[in-house]
């Protein structure tokens, strides 16, 4: 398990048959955080819907979200769908949360460079993971903070603490 690819373990969920069986099609994964449940190092990946302007894209809250043990991506400790929970029931699912993109990433031209800063940031999840699962200090936690703040969608963000406010408040200034 020490070389996990946090980019490469979502792609495979997201093609994956069970994720089509519990999560709705049109939703879109999120920026997952990652977790010990119990002794067991998971990831959670929220999802949301989004529509796609002419300008610009509206971003919808979050809708629902997995966890599953990093090691075993066919097990899955939790599925939480959030217009169901009392604590969710304060957001209007049918008006946009936020539009893409926001201002932190509009020196952005193109989709090539947005999708090399998402890969980035993945980098510095693998290096997290490898971090724990060696028990050892994870070193480039100032660089995955910046870029993590910057590629943060801010109309999902108070979302995102809902569901782990450890990690999210940690990792993401905005």
């Amino acid at each position: 398990m020490n070389n996990i690819c946090i980019y490469d373990f979502v792609t495979k969920f997201n093609k994956s048959e069970l994720r089509k069986r519990m999560v709705p099609q049109e939703v879109v994964s999120g920026w997952p955080c990652i977790q010990k449940v119990g002794k067991t190092l998971c990831i959670t990946i929220p999802y949301y819907s989004r529509l796609l302007g002419r300008e610009k894209t509206a971003l919808y809250p979050l809708f629902c979200s997995v966890t599953l043990p990093l090691g075993n991506p066919d097990r899955v400790l939790d599925f939480t769908i959030y217009p169901y929970q009392k604590e969710w029931r304060d957001l209007d699912y049918t008006k946009p949360a936020g539009y893409f993109k926001h201002e932190a990433l509009a020196d952005v031209k193109t989709k090539e460079e947005y999708e090399a800063l998402c890969k980035e940031l993945y980098g510095y999840y693998d290096k997290m993971v490898e971090a724990i699962l060696n028990k050892r200090p994870f070193q480039e936690e100032k660089e995955m903070i910046a870029l993590f703040s910057r590629l943060m969608e801010p109309g999902h963000y108070s979302q995102y603490l809902r569901i782990n406010k450890k990690f999210y408040a940690y990792f993401c200034h905005l």
